[in-house]
């Protein structure tokens, strides 16, 4: 595989330092189409740089005492730290269950350009 290099000034985005401050909202939801109506509202209100959805993915839990197993979608939404409140609420608000999976994780590393690329996609950058 060829390695391609980059001039020194020629691409500022590629040869940028990362800003930090990075987190990755995980959430299930009931379907696709589900979780591809909410991917797309939280990148066009600038809460997301980057959604993706996972559509065939299996749940297996316990609720109201019993072991249920559900075909979901994952959602997979990468934002800045000070967004990741109002992404949080936004997916419980925008959601068919009474009490959706929804989980913030960090994120401590990555592509530096891709890194700077998520933050200009929200309204923090």
């Amino acid at each position: 595989m060829p390695h391609r290099t980059t001039p020194e000034g020629d691409n500022a985005a590629a040869n940028a330092k990362p800003e930090f401050g990075l987190v990755v909202v995980y959430a299930t939801f009931p379907s696709r189409d589900a979780a591809l109506a909410c991917a797309a509202l939280l990148v066009e209100s600038k809460l997301a740089g980057c959604v993706n959805v996972i559509p065939g993915m299996t749940s297996v839990y316990i609720w109201e005492g019993r072991t249920e197993t559900a075909d979901e979608a994952v959602l997979i939404a990468k934002v800045t730290r000070e967004n990741a409140d109002a992404a949080t609420d936004f997916i419980v608000q925008h959601h068919a269950y009474s009490i959706p999976a929804v989980l913030v994780l960090p994120v401590t590393g990555g592509n530096p350009a891709y890194i700077n690329w998520l933050r200009h996609g929200t309204t923090l950058a």
